[in-house]
């Protein structure tokens, strides 16, 4: 969640040719020399901006014309395109979608917008693996240091838990909000993280994915509350969350919520009981 390991870029280059040309080699648009410096001018300069707004990036010193088809061609990233090699390598790229952590990247998101940075539009680190409620939150929006996304390239976040799960529990309901915890993040990174979260609507999706969650650990969980009670619950909440920050990164909504359930003294004493008590009823009756 959150970040990703930047793609290779090195057939870049390559990849702008075959997505002009066609199979049998005919040029859609033939790229001039100086057209061709141009663009990978371009990719250097979208790397060294972190993938953010620079207003050489809107027209990449091309014409109209060769951004208009660079733009058309990115449908050749789709399934039985010619660069469907890209789109793949690029989804495999990613277990989950980086925006949300929890649902499968279908799709591609470009960071800076293909409608506004057309010369940008198979550039393959502008290409974000994504699933399809945050591609289409997302959409083209680009905004500043306060409202913006997280780029999951070129990102760089501070190894602190600065994802916060807040458990409460009435009764057998349980309530999670997730949010961003600002010690140790710059004004910069938590407002875009916060911003981030709320475009996205994660505290209201991440609701369902607790429940299915929890209810897999159910057994676990309760076989060792019933055997050592709530300090074993306390200790066996505190080694999931360990694990699942090895296994997904410490700000995985997993082993957030693995902390605030370790916060919670109404679920490790007792609460854990009533809540799946109350799920298994649910999940019956469904």
């Amino acid at each position: 969640m959150w970040l990703l390991d930047k793609p290779n870029v090195a057939s870049a280059k390559t990849q702008l040719v075959e997505a002009l040309t066609l199979r049998d080699g005919t040029a859609v648009y033939a790229l001039s020399n100086a057209e061709r410096a141009a663009v990978a001018t371009a990719y250097r300069l979208y790397d060294r901006q972190n993938g953010r707004h620079h207003v050489d990036l809107e027209t990449c010193g091309l014409t109209e014309a060769c951004r208009d088809a660079i733009h058309v061609a990115y449908g050749q990233i789709q399934k039985g395109g010619r660069l469907s090699k890209l789109r793949q390598s690029l989804l495999e790229h990613a277990e989950t979608c980086p925006f949300c952590g929890f649902a499968e990247a279908t799709q591609l998101d470009h960071y800076l917008p293909k409608e506004d940075y057309k010369g940008l539009s198979i550039y393959g680190r502008n290409l974000i693996p994504a699933c399809g409620p945050c591609n289409n939150a997302k959409r083209r929006h680009v905004g500043g240091p306060a409202d913006e996304f997280v780029h999951p390239y070129f990102d760089d976040l501070p190894d602190v838990d600065f994802l916060v799960a807040t458990v409460t529990m009435r009764g057998a309901s349980l309530s999670t909000k997730f949010s961003v915890d600002a010690a140790g993040l710059t004004p910069d990174q938590s407002a875009s993280l916060s911003f981030q979260m709320n475009k996205m609507r994660l505290n209201s999706r991440y609701k369902k994915q607790v429940n299915l969650f929890l209810f897999s650990q159910r057994t676990g969980m309760l076989e060792v509350f019933d055997k050592r009670g709530a300090q074993g619950l306390r200790q066996y909440l505190t080694e999931s969350a360990q694990d699942l920050a090895q296994d997904f990164g410490r700000n995985d909504w997993r082993a957030a919520l693995m902390r605030g359930l370790l916060q919670s003294a109404v679920f490790c004493n007792g609460g854990i009981k009533r809540y799946f008590a109350r799920r298994r009823r649910q999940r019956a009756a469904a």
